[in-house]
C-alpha cells in the first residue's frame, strides 16, 4: 500500500440538481442517483482552507463533468455555473489522505 501525491474531493447529487435533471430529461425520475458519487484527484493539500481553495481552482471541470454525466445536452446546462450554484447543487466531501492499494501501475487517459 503507497500513499500518492494528490487528495481527493467527493461530489454528490443534492436535490436541486435532481430536480433539474428531471426537468430537462423530459420526466425520468432521476432520484435513484441520489447516491451516486464521483471523486476527483487534486493536489495534496496541508489545510481545510487549502482544500477549499483547490476546489475553487478546479470546480468548473468538475462541474461541467458532473453536468455532462447527467445531461448531454449542453445548451439544457445552467449558465452562468458560478461557485455557489456548484455548491448548492453537489454535496462536497474532501478527503485528505488517498491510498493506493492496488499494484498495477496508474495509467493517465492521455498516455
Amino acid at each position: 500500500m503507497a500513499s500518492v501525491n494528490r487528495c481527493a474531493i467527493g461530489v454528490g447529487p443534492r436535490r436541486p440538481l435532481i430536480e433539474w435533471s428531471g426537468q430537462v430529461s423530459g420526466g425520468i425520475d432521476p432520484t435513484d442517483q441520489l447516491e451516486d458519487h464521483s471523486l476527483y484527484l487534486i493536489p495534496a493539500y496541508e489545510t481545510p482552507a487549502q482544500g477549499e481553495q483547490r476546489l475553487r481552482e478546479v470546480y468548473e471541470k468538475i462541474f461541467l463533468s458532473e453536468l455532462q454525466s447527467w445531461c448531454l445536452d449542453p445548451d439544457a446546462w445552467p449558465s452562468p455555473r458560478s461557485y455557489e450554484l456548484f455548491r448548492e447543487w453537489f454535496s462536497i466531501r474532501f478527503y485528505d489522505l488517498v491510498e493506493d492499494l492496488s499494484e498495477d501501475r496508474l495509467i493517465h487517459e492521455d498516455e
